[in-house]
């Protein structure tokens, strides 16, 4: 359950009211009621814990399928290239705008422990931005999933208390937009990527079905 703490317990926290200034009250309020929804139901409460840690690794699984298509590994290579730049800016952006997250801000004790750095954005729905859009362009249904596991993983991030619903958004787009420059970026590297496909093919790190021609490897359905 989400506990109160004593706001004199630390001086540097950040205030509501300077949360409440920067972000409008409607946000505020949804993520708040979403919050609300914790410390009914001990089950629910570690399915959120659960989803908010570890279901990210569901997300990296759907790669899988990805690597053993003909036409996976430039869906591949731009997720991974579009996840870790993502992660990048969301660091320079924290670096830039310390926004407490809503434990801080709010003086309470989150369902996960988690350092007190900023809030916005949320990296995990950065990484998970990317990764989506970039299985969405080479496969419409394992985009579709992994779209829904970065829905859960924003949901419990703000139920846990570690993020705004602003956060978890924005992150999101901000990976959204990460993904499609990598996409982009690697329909020109298509040389590159069959060199590499064939040599992954010749040390068995991917099926010899995958040593297909190289317009497959940018196939888009």
């Amino acid at each position: 359950m989400i506990r109160l703490l004593d706001p004199a317990a630390d001086s540097n926290v950040g205030s509501l009211a300077h949360v409440s200034a920067l972000v409008p009250a409607s946000t505020l309020d949804l993520s708040g009621s979403i919050r609300s929804l914790s410390g009914h139901s001990g089950l629910l409460d570690g399915a959120m814990r659960f989803a908010a840690v570890y279901l990210i690794v569901a997300a990296a699984l759907m790669m899988i399928p990805l690597w053993l298509r003909s036409d996976g590994l430039r869906a591949v290579v731009a997720a991974a290239l579009g996840a870790f730049l993502a992660v990048a800016l969301t660091a320079g952006i924290g670096m830039l705008w310390d926004r407490p997250r809503p434990f801080v801000a709010e003086h309470f004790t989150p369902l996960i422990s988690h350092a007190a750095d900023a809030s916005f954005p949320s990296d995990h729905l950065a990484a998970l931005g990317a990764v989506t859009i970039c299985v969405w362009f080479a496969s419409r249904r394992l985009g579709f999933m992994v779209g829904l596991i970065a829905l859960v993983v924003a949901f419990a991030r703000v139920y846990v208390g570690v993020h705004f619903v602003s956060d978890v958004v924005g992150g999101f787009a901000l990976g959204l937009a990460c993904g499609a420059v990598m996409w982009w970026a690697t329909s020109h590297a298509q040389d590159v990527l069959e060199r590499a496909n064939t040599l992954l093919v010749r040390w068995h790190l991917r099926p010899a079905s995958a040593d297909a021609p190289r317009h497959s490897l940018a196939k888009v359905p």
